[in-house]
């Protein structure tokens, strides 16, 4: 039994969230919950639900690296007991770029900055910081596209494919298999190739999702827009010609590379040396992971690189900022892409509460936004300003510009770098916080005795001695940090603590013998026990999966993350509110960048699918029904359009029956052995034999022969025809059947070895003895042409014994 329920994103008479949340039901016993989706403005009211059916929940998927996708996912697992112990499963590109995402929406979100605790949340809940955000995304695991993966205990039954969704870097369709039942689930796909993303599997793979017995698609489509690199240069270039800035905001580590890259392309080729700037506080380490996962891309972006010899996402003339001073400090026409398309996080609304009083200036909206964020009331009035006006490509005479009347007070949230005493007691209370840290770490490895420690005491006592030099840290001045664990820090004191501890053997004296480490060949070596002096002091360390460094002093080291390629240093901030009064005075207009397929793509693709049943949600109602009536039109007649909370049973319509032959059946099977000896096979005659004590007569065990069986019936026994009616019933003839497979080669060699003479004479024709040709049929039968005589029938006697016969 399937039962679906969506929690969050469900059709509705308006779209207030784009968030997603959907429950997935087997057997009311297997939950499934796809995807942690939250809106822009972080309303807890939504994730009440959530948190209820926390303790339900047995796994946890991921589709897209958006906030309306997993945005809810790390507070869940701060806030919520039980939460962070469910096992999390999504693409390599969805967890570092889902990472990014929350990292710059939570920086200036209410409950990550005890600055605005009071107002918003109770003074004793603990910031989110963006070392949790880390740790927390460390804990997903990383699955390959088409990669299968079949789960253990309690979801043994369950198996899990991702494929290739489009619309977001390693954005993903998850196929579930329980049982009878077989789920695609396919929330926001795109079928056309863009410049850095492959188009969904739905369209390019379609016989690996074939034949669903349940497809759960969202109906939020695009507009289809034709020329839209066209429309978008040309919006762009009518704010800088006339001395104004362009504004656009967008998705922090998704919709955002590919406008990075077609911008930053169309300013090399084009030669302009107008400021391009892409800002967002979590940017550079957003980029530098596009860099680093170039094999998740389309062919073009590896062609790019191939033939530049650098990665396409080294921007020549696009800058990364981190903040919105660097924005302000560049004077003149501007170009500024702004994380946060819901201008609610991120650095979008204090950008676009700079920009939006010049006249002169483009707010360029290339996404949808949740009606109750401030982009999305923009949007609105927006629509109604240019209703009527719109082409029904929306693009044949460009785009549609229009000037809001819109005065409103913003709540603006800055990150503001820690200063004097401020920034001395966040300091303080790191280390204080990291020392406690390291030193249970520490406490922990010791007791457990793990498997690298050295083989000898002296070099127990000589590691630690670098250990100390290195850190530079007076141990002693620390013990007063770490309470009751001091008692446990020193050399040689072996006291352990006991509480909370479940199994009896860490309430005895914690002793373990050192194990010394051995492979196949021996003890292990440790390389770096034999490094020159030169090369140690270049930096070699004792990590064990570091490579030794080459003549060169660089080969072989591991790769490290900097400031100015990889990695940004994360400021010690906090968050401080500003109340702005803003009248928006700039041109709007909106070109779809969002990345989905349209609703005339969908029509025609999703009925190729062939699912037995549909459900379509992440839309309105009256969209969503109009896609479902061109849907019923195409052919499909299952289709479902549940509202949020509502569960919809989408079911196989069939029962599953586990036949038992009986005891006394059993033992009257003639079994028979192939040539291979790879199997056995016996015909057999019986009946069917309810639980209930029913009896469904049948002259073959197929499982047509049951009938209606009630549907709470799920186990059969087949027992032997016992009575003169069951014979009677039975009585019809069965002609033998012969099992086996015969390959040419086998047999010319079987032949070959009798006496006959055979050779092969074309493809799939084997000529015996000049007169008998045998040959092999594209449905496996084997055909036996010649002459009638007695080498025919020493051939057909050869070729029948390569089978088992089965009377």
């Amino acid at each position: 039994m399937f039962t679906f329920t969506p929690l969050l994103g469900a059709a509705s008479s308006m779209p207030t969230t784009l968030a997603s949340q959907s429950l997935l039901t087997f057997d009311q016993n297997v939950r499934v919950l796809i995807d942690v989706g939250w809106n822009d403005k972080f309303d807890l009211n939504l994730l009440s639900e959530l948190e209820r059916i926390t303790p339900t929940i047995d796994l946890i998927l991921l589709t897209h690296a958006t906030i309306s996708h997993l945005g809810a996912y790390v507070y869940a697992c701060k806030r919520f007991p039980g939460f962070d112990a469910i096992p999390v499963y999504a693409t390599l590109p969805v967890i570092n770029m889902g990472r990014m995402a929350t990292i710059d929406a939570y920086s200036t979100a209410w409950f990550t900055a005890p600055a605005i605790l009071a107002s918003s949340a109770s003074p004793q809940e603990e910031p989110i910081q963006p070392s949790d955000i880390d740790t927390i995304f460390d804990k997903i695991h990383a699955l390959k596209y088409s990669q299968q993966l079949t789960l253990t205990a309690k979801l043994s039954s369950l198996r899990l494919t991702a494929h290739n969704a489009g619309h977001t870097l390693g954005g993903t369709l998850w196929r579930l298999h329980y049982g009878q039942e077989d789920i695609i689930y396919a929330v926001d796909w795109n079928h056309a190739v863009e410049r850095h993303l492959n188009s969904s599997a739905l369209l390019t793979a379609p016989e690996q999702l074939s034949r669903p017995t349940a497809l759960i698609c969202g109906a939020r489509a695009g507009s289809g827009i034709r020329r839209r690199e066209d429309l978008l240069l040309s919006a762009i270039l009518r704010g800088v010609e006339r001395g104004g800035s362009v504004f656009m905001p967008t998705s922090t580590s998704s919709r955002a590379l590919e406008l990075c890259h077609l911008l930053d392309s169309i300013w090399v080729e084009r030669k302009y040396t107008i400021p391009l700037m892409f800002v967002s506080r979590a940017g550079t380490r957003t980029i530098a992971y596009a860099r680093s996962m170039l094999e998740w891309m389309s062919p073009a972006i590896v062609r790019e690189w191939e033939e530049k010899g650098t990665s396409p996402f080294v921007f020549k003339s696009l800058k990364i900022v981190t903040s919105e001073d660097e924005v302000r400090d560049v004077r003149g026409p501007k170009v500024v892409l702004a994380s946060g398309q819901g201008l609610e996080w991120g650095v979008s609304r204090e950008v676009f509460a700079r920009l939006s009083d010049d006249p002169n200036n483009i707010a360029i909206f290339t996404q949808d936004a949740d009606c109750e964020s401030f982009a999305g009331e923009i949007l609105m009035l927006w629509k109604a300003a240019t209703e009527g006006t719109m082409t029904d490509d929306g693009g044949a005479s460009g785009p549609k510009f229009s000037r809001i009347d819109l005065q409103q007070q913003l709540e603006i949230r800055k990150c503001v770098p820690l200063q004097g005493e401020e920034l001395e007691a966040y300091l303080a209370e790191e280390k204080a916080r990291k020392n406690l840290a390291d030193r249970q770490t520490a406490m922990d490895l010791k007791n457990r005795n793990i498997l690298d420690q050295p083989d000898s005491e002296s070099e127990i006592s000589e590691s630690e001695d670098e250990h100390e030099d290195e850190d530079g840290e007076d141990v002693e001045a620390d013990k007063s940090e770490l309470g009751i664990f001091s008692l446990m820090q020193d050399n040689d004191v072996y006291d352990f603590d006991v509480r909370g501890a479940k199994s009896l053997k860490h309430k005895m004296f914690p002793y373990v013998p050192r194990r010394i480490r051995r492979d196949p060949y021996g003890d292990v070596i440790r390389v770096e026990d034999y490094v020159r002096a030169e090369e140690r002091d270049e930096g070699v360390t004792s990590d064990s999966t570091e490579n030794v460094q080459g003549a060169n002093g660089t080969i072989g080291k591991k790769r490290k993350w900097t400031d100015e390629d990889e990695k940004s240093t994360v400021i010690p901030s906090k968050t401080m509110l500003e109340y702005v009064n803003i009248e928006i005075r700039c041109e709007i207009t909106f070109i779809e960048y969002e990345g989905l397929a349209d609703a005339r793509s969908m029509q025609m693709i999703v009925p190729q699918i062939q699912a037995r049943k549909l459900i379509l949600i992440s839309d309105t109602i009256d969209r969503a029904d109009t896609l479902a009536e061109l849907l019923r039109d195409a052919g499909m007649q299952d289709i479902y359009i549940p509202l949020s909370g509502k569960s919809v049973n989408a079911s196989m319509d069939a029962n599953a029956y586990v036949v038992t032959l009986s005891d006394d059946l059993a033992h009257r099977l003639n079994w028979q052995d192939t040539v291979s000896g790879e199997y056995k096979v016996a015909q057999l005659k019986g009946k069917l034999i309810m639980k209930d004590s029913s009896i469904s007569d049948a002259s073959s065990p197929g499982p047509q022969q049951i009938g209606s069986p009630q549907p709470h019936l799920k186990e059969v026994t087949l027992g032997r025809l016992a009575t003169r009616r069951d014979l009677a019933i039975a009585s019809t003839q069965t002609k033998p059947l012969f099992v086996g497979d015969i390959r040419l080669a086998e047999l010319r060699r079987r032949l070959m070895a009798e006496g006959h003479h055979a050779e092969f004479r074309g493809e799939g024709v084997l000529l015996c003895d000049g007169h008998v040709s045998v040959r092999k049929l594209e449905n496996s039968n084997v055909l036996i042409e010649g002459g009638v005589g007695i080498k025919f029938y020493e051939i057909r006697k050869i070729v029948d014994s390569f089978l088992a016969r089965i009377v």
